[in-house]
């Protein structure tokens, strides 16, 4: 015999609050970190897309930054359209300073402001590259340890002695400001701040998920190589005039000297060629403080001191290519010099 329909809707309302007083008893699903990513002309695109899809694997919320919201123009010409402007982003859980070309905004006073505001809300900032310069100038880093990417290093401890900046990091925390090296740092950077926020376990996860070699902190370090004292890449504007590069042959080395080798084409003699690079790189060497030729022969020598009070001899060979009409084989090395 059938139970009459008004018992079963009774046994069915008592077994759904019965469920409900069980679904109380679970804590509620904390809410999702809110991301912001500071954008601007002239960001970098890895320093902040890398970090993205770290923090898009992790669930958060993402959203992008720039002073008034319109669209702008990464470096490399790529338009990306911010969903926010300074005045009404809201407030964030993690604020991401990428870099790039960042003359126009490290000293912007309403970007630093903006960076400032959220400190004040007790989220993370997370500089990448030399976004660490745009982070500096808050005064925020003031008394802390940092670092940025390799070849800044030495930059950022002229423009800021207050700050402790680490060569030998590829992400620094401070509690609630990270910074990282540069570029692909801002993965490792990203994936810290999983770590710090969801586990281990998980920056683990998304990294795998990212197709990432994730290494421990201290086994890739570029700002210990002598790659961080080389000159930037020899450019086509160096030789304006009479040559043009062919290729960039070869660079290599380790933390006691580096070298770059290019095929170079010009109607000049090598010895020639050789005098009109040294002019070329002459203000990049003032800046770097390397001092004259110290050595007649052979010539293009020249020594410096890095930060760490470190010295260093630079070496400028130009030869001809053997049967290879106007070719030429550019070299640019650096090497430790030993102390005493």
């Amino acid at each position: 015999m059938k139970p009459p329909r008004c018992k079963l809707l009774a046994m069915f309302c008592l077994t759904l609050l019965c469920s409900i007083g069980a679904l109380a008893d679970i804590p509620a699903k904390p809410p999702r970190t809110q991301v912001a990513i500071l954008l601007f002309d002239g960001v970098d695109v890895i320093d902040y897309a890398g970090p993205f899809e770290v923090f898009l694997n992790a669930e958060m919320d993402i959203y992008t930054v720039s002073a008034n919201g319109a669209a702008i123009t990464t470096e490399g010409g790529m338009k990306v359209q911010p969903t926010y402007s300074y005045a009404n982003a809201p407030d964030a859980d993690v604020v991401l300073i990428p870099g790039g070309n960042v003359r126009s905004i490290k000293n912007d006073a309403a970007t630093l402001a903006w960076i400032k505001q959220h400190n004040a809300h007790h989220g993370y900032l997370m500089s990448v590259c030399n976004g660490a310069f745009t982070l500096a100038n808050t005064g925020l880093l003031s008394g802390l340890k940092a670092t940025t990417t390799s070849g800044n290093i030495d930059a950022l401890r002229k423009a800021h002695a207050d700050i402790e900046v680490l060569r030998d990091a590829r992400v620094v925390d401070n509690d609630r400001i990270l910074t990282t090296g540069g570029l692909s740092a801002g993965i490792d950077g990203a994936l810290h701040m999983v770590e710090r926020l969801q586990g281990k376990g998980q920056a683990q996860f998304i990294a795998e998920i990212l197709e990432y070699h994730w290494q421990p902190e201290g086994s890739f370090l570029p700002g210990i190589d002598a790659f961080h004292v080389m000159h930037q890449l020899l450019g086509e504007e160096n030789l304006t005039g009479y040559g043009h590069i062919e290729t960039l042959v070869s660079t290599s080395g380790d933390k006691n000297g580096w070298r770059y080798v290019w095929r170079v084409r010009s109607a000049l003699g090598h010895a020639e060629l050789a005098n009109r690079i040294d002019t070329a790189l002459a203000d990049e060497r003032k800046q770097m403080g390397m001092q004259a030729p110290y050595d007649a022969s052979p010539n293009h020598q020249w020594r410096f001191t890095d930060s760490d009070q470190q010295a260093w001899n630079e070496q400028l060979d130009v030869a001809d290519v053997a049967g290879e009409s106007d070719t030429h084989l550019v070299t640019l090395s650096v090497t430790h010099l030993p102390q005493g």
